[in-house]
């Protein structure tokens, strides 16, 4: 269960493995794929607190990606980190393989839709498990709408949980984006175990993330639960791009 817990994190940039709010690729207006012969990583740390009135109840997570764009429409991940956890438990025990695939882009670059799959290994709760995803992205006039299904699967526990984030981005001067954004998590997985749909996980969150550096990108979320979730969290991420070619 602890998998699928680390994966509903706070809410959107980086809910799960595969994450689907990026400032560099919405800033170039481009799949989740990133460019051929392109380097990429990226470190990110979150913060949760689970009870605003019991400080012993705050938890945070860490991790650190590598992406790499086989070519213009296939890229791999390789990443690894801490699953979320209580101040006092931090030790590195997740590492995850993953890849996404652009199915559909239009030529005016107003819509892509990508296939994204992960495997994580969890080496303290030794499970396995899996993440699929769909990823819709919509560009028009400097705004981008980002509609994404998630599947996570694990299946020595038959446990499986679907849910979505979605997402409204406003590019500023191609150097920054803000947005808000909201997720929604079956409660299979959840506080509230078997409930299913009827009673999911929900959050929403405030984004903004800027280009600050030639090839270095900052991205910032504050994140609200809304219903069978955490009170709100803070997450950071730090991407740095090398070109290859």
């Amino acid at each position: 269960m602890k998998f699928i817990r680390t994966a509903l994190v706070i809410a959107l940039i980086t809910s799960g493995v595969l994450a689907c709010f990026d400032t560099y690729l919405f800033l170039a207006e481009r799949p989740m794929v990133y460019p051929a012969k392109t380097l990429a990583f990226d470190g990110f740390g979150e913060y949760s607190v689970n009870e605003s009135k019991n400080p012993a109840e705050d938890e945070f997570l860490i991790s650190f990606n590598a992406f790499y764009g086989i070519d213009g429409r296939l890229s791999l991940l390789l990443g690894g980190g801490s699953s979320e956890k209580g101040r006092g438990e931090f030790a590195f025990d997740e590492i995850w393989l993953g890849a996404t695939y652009n199915l559909l882009s239009r030529k005016d670059g107003a819509y892509t839709l990508d296939a994204m799959a992960a495997c994580v290994n969890n080496f303290d709760e030794k499970e396995l498990a899996l993440e699929i995803s769909a990823p819709n992205i919509f560009h028009s006039r400097g705004l981008t709408l980002v509609a994404h299904p998630v599947m996570e699967v694990i299946p020595s526990e038959g446990d499986v949980s679907f849910g979505a984030h979605f997402g409204l981005f406003k590019s500023l001067d191609k150097r920054a984006v803000f947005g808000i954004g909201a997720e929604y998590m079956s409660a299979q997985s959840g506080p509230v175990f078997g409930n299913r749909i009827v009673e999911g996980e929900t959050a929403m969150s405030l984004f903004f993330g800027a280009m600050i550096g030639k090839n270095f990108y900052i991205q910032n979320e504050f994140a609200k639960g809304l219903a069978n979730s955490r009170d709100f969290g803070f997450a950071t991420t730090l991407k740095f791009l090398i070109d290859m070619r």
